[in-house]
């Protein structure tokens, strides 16, 4: 599945330690920081075309998942809930609320996606049966 990522890779050693070759560590280093496409594995590793002929591989925690845009994410009440990517957190997502005329109601506020992850397991995941209960 093709998903927009910004590559934010913090630590370059691993890569260093595993690439032996300059030129491919180059295309790690110039690609850091910048939004690709990618298609993203089962494994949830990254493949991001940075040129026509050269590709990366990123593994989960060197890259964020984007939206660029304003998107609904759902209704409360008359208002809706939208979301996107914070441009100054990479870690983190904005969230604001409109009215159905797309007026903004409430401005938009900085959420870490962690944060919004854990909530979202503690109210919706589905709860591990105890070893007790087997």
């Amino acid at each position: 599945m093709t998903k927009r990522v910004k590559v934010t890779i913090a630590d370059f050693a691993p890569l260093k330690e595993n690439l032996n070759n300059p030129e491919e560590l180059a295309l790690y280093e110039t690609a850091n920081g910048n939004i690709y496409d990618a298609e993203i594995e089962h494994d949830g590793y990254a493949i991001v075309d940075v040129t026509e002929e050269d590709y990366i591989e990123l593994a989960p925690g060197e890259y964020q998942l984007m939206i660029e845009e304003w998107v609904n994410a759902g209704q409360i009440g008359e208002l809706t809930l939208q979301t996107k990517s914070d441009p100054a957190d990479d870690k983190a997502l904005l969230y604001r609320s409109v009215d159905a005329s797309g007026n903004e109601v409430q401005a938009p506020q900085s959420l870490s996606k962690k944060v919004v992850e854990m909530v979202a397991n503690t109210w919706f995941g589905k709860k591990k049966k105890s070893e007790i209960e087997g």
